[in-house]
């Protein structure tokens, strides 16, 4: 079940909710593929064509986009077999991403003062 959760600054008082974690719907390859763009499809295909049931660990994760500098959260795959991880880019305008993790100090990408505080406020799946 997946988590709804809260990235806020204390400086500048932006903040983000984000559902993060994966759904019951993520359990099988075929739908993870769905939350990739066609070319990072392709390449989980060409990492997983010799597998029979690929194993493979799959999470909403917060990221910071480089570009529009709001904390947003992306599907990242990572294959066991090739032991590569992929990830896509923003959503909004198609830019990298930073991953971070939750428990990492990070600071607040539109002011770059303070550091963002947690909170769960929910659950999805």
């Amino acid at each position: 079940m997946g988590r709804s959760s809260e990235f806020a600054c204390p400086s500048c008082s932006a903040s983000w909710q984000l559902f993060l974690g994966h759904g019951m719907g993520h359990a099988t390859l075929e739908n993870v593929l769905d939350e990739f763009p066609a070319d990072i499809q392709q390449k989980i295909l060409a990492d997983t064509k010799d597998e029979k049931i690929p194993s493979f660990e799959f999470n909403f994760c917060p990221a910071v986009c480089r570009q529009c500098k709001k904390v947003i959260a992306v599907p990242v795959i990572y294959l066991h077999h090739s032991e590569q991880t992929y990830f896509a880019p923003c959503p909004d305008c198609g830019s990298t991403v930073d991953i971070f993790k939750e428990d990492e100090d990070t600071r607040c990408p539109f002011c770059g003062e303070g550091l963002l505080s947690l909170s769960d406020i929910g659950s999805w799946d």
